[in-house]
């Protein structure tokens, strides 16, 4: 047999895909600024999550390289973005190395490297000795001593704890004021909180900058439905000092609410539905969409569609439906907590008439995906098991004898020919409507159909079986090299539209032998079957 091997390797490399995985944030260290004797302020932003939340975010610094959130590290909010640490308690005329970090379920990425060295605190200079002291004289009559008098205690800042605002199921904001610094500079402030009363920067905290004025803290990874108390601090040399306690509660995880809406525009093999998700469930909505099934309560287990996420109403396209069917759909609405369905909806899809003829020619609809129609006989054949006329790809006319030097179509570049009367027989002899199959309906004839080896009117061949039962027969016609035809009986191959991707000299077909059914390529000049297809 002349036939060479199937080239499939370019076809296989299309059916997979590659999910694209999670990674770590990209986080950039910009600048380090206001440094002083013990503190510094360090701007940083990250400028992508990689693909999930950023959890934390922050910056750690030590007197060693690379720095790591093993070391010395601020913790300040999540998310992308930009934001300033606050670093204090830090010794006096040292270098300092820092780094941004940021935290997402994937791990912890760190921006470039700075470094900085604080200022020298500046020692009181000694007074003095003078050069020759004299001794003071006894006073005549010494007075007693006066008592000395109270140190004044230094004066403390005044803070204001702010009301907990954006409660979620992990997360809250607070924050507050200082309103005045004492005697000294605050080197930083920011809310602690924990499960426990009176909570202080032992426990959970934030940094949120240093000095007077207002700022706001984000309170990152709390546990759902949790009694929380916070309250602002401030720390100067002196130490810390708080403001009033502030409690809250986080939000339950619950599931999402979500209304199935009406099934319209039922055609053959589609439909549109869709729904509204009324409430998130205190988690934000990931996916939403329907299912359907012909089983009743159909879930994501089953045929779903995609449609969006968060709250509000949205339209889901139902397709690749069977005729003539009845189907159940629900929609359903996805966050962290789960999956929550709304109610479900019955419709039946329209049915339409699996034979007929066009044009003189009998077609067959096998229920296939796409909705084209088969016809029941070879170009050139009167019964479904003859063997009809044998064309060279993109040629019109039989011919005494078929190879290289006769084709016209030989070397020539072209593209899909389905349906261009000039090229595709199908459509210059049977009229319009009617035209060659493209190389997707030859694909889905041979993975959605079951193919029996079988005898049709005394020609071998395939019964080939659609999806609703209705079947067509391919025979093994053979095909046709110089003036031979070679394997009738055994073999059958019939030309798509499709010309090769690599080279101008053959062109895909769907072949068979006893043995199996596959889509090939081989050169145009061979004369093959053609069956035709209408949509």
């Amino acid at each position: 047999m002349k036939k060479v091997s199937v080239v499939l390797t370019m076809l296989c490399a299309l059916l997979f895909a590659c999910k694209p995985e999670l990674e770590t944030p990209t986080v950039v260290t910009k600048s380090v600024e206001e440094i002083t004797e013990t503190t510094a302020n360090v701007v940083a932003e990250v400028v992508a999550d990689g693909g999930a939340e950023v959890t934390e975010r922050g910056v750690c610094y030590d007197t060693n390289q690379n720095p790591t959130i093993e070391d010395n590290k601020t913790v300040d909010g999540n998310g992308v973005g930009i934001y300033t640490s606050s670093l204090s308690n830090l010794a006096s005329q040292t270098t300092y190395y820092v780094r941004a970090y940021a935290t997402n379920e994937k791990g912890t990425s760190y921006g470039e490297e700075k470094s900085f060295k604080t200022e020298e605190i500046e020692e009181p200079e000694e007074p003095e000795e003078p050069e020759n002291p004299e001794e003071p004289e006894e006073p005549e009559n010494p007075e007693e001593p006066e008592e000395p008098e109270e140190p004044e205690m230094p004066e403390i800042p005044v803070i204001t704890t702010y009301d907990v605002t954006d409660i979620t199921v992990n997360s809250a904001v607070c924050g507050g004021e200082i309103a005045s610094e004492g005697e000294v500079v605050i080197i930083a402030r920011g809310v602690c909180y924990a499960t426990n009363q009176n909570p202080t920067i032992e426990d959970n905290k934030t940094v949120d900058g240093n000095g007077v004025g207002t700022f706001t803290s984000n309170i990152p990874n709390l546990v759902p439905n949790t009694q929380y108390y916070v309250r602002a601090y401030a720390t100067d040399e002196n130490g810390t000092y708080y403001g009033e306690e502030k409690t809250f509660v986080t939000l339950e995880k619950l599931l999402p609410e979500v209304t199935t809406s009406e099934v319209t525009d039922i055609t053959l093999n589609s439909a549109v539905c869709g729904g509204e998700v009324t409430f998130e469930g205190n988690l934000e909505v990931t996916a939403r969409g329907v299912c359907w099934s012909t089983e009743q309560n159909p879930t994501i287990e089953d045929n779903h569609t995609t449609d969006g996420a968060g709250i509000g109403s949205y339209i889901s396209n139902l397709s690749n439906l069977s005729q003539n069917t009845t189907y159940y759909v629900r929609a359903y609405a996805t966050n962290e907590q789960g999956t929550n369905y709304g109610e479900e909806v019955v419709f039946s899809t329209e049915a339409e008439e699996t034979t007929g003829t066009t044009n003189g020619h009998e077609w067959v609809d096998l229920g296939l995906p796409s909705g084209v129609k088969w016809a029941t006989c070879n170009v050139g054949a009167s019964l479904p098991g003859e063997y009809g006329d044998y064309y060279a790809w993109g040629e019109t006319e039989t011919k005494d004898s078929y190879d290289s030097y006769n084709c016209s179509t030989m070397y020539v570049p072209m593209d899909d020919i389905s349906g261009n009367p000039q090229y595709d027989v199908a459509r210059k002899e049977w009229g319009d409507l009617w035209r060659m199959p493209t190389y997707e309906e030859q694909e889905e004839l041979l993975n959605n159909c079951s193919w029996e080896l079988t005898t049709e009117n005394g020609f071998n061949g395939y019964k080939v079986t659609g999806p609703n039962g209705n079947s067509i027969f391919l025979p093994a016609a053979g095909y046709r090299y110089g003036t031979t035809l070679n394997f009738d009986g055994y073999y059958g191959g019939y030309w798509s539209s499709k010309p090769h991707d690599d080279g101008d000299d053959s062109a895909f077909f769907l072949c068979f032998d006893d043995k199996e059914q596959r889509i090939n390529a081989y050169y145009r000049s061979d004369g093959q079957s053609l069956r035709a297809v209408i949509d």
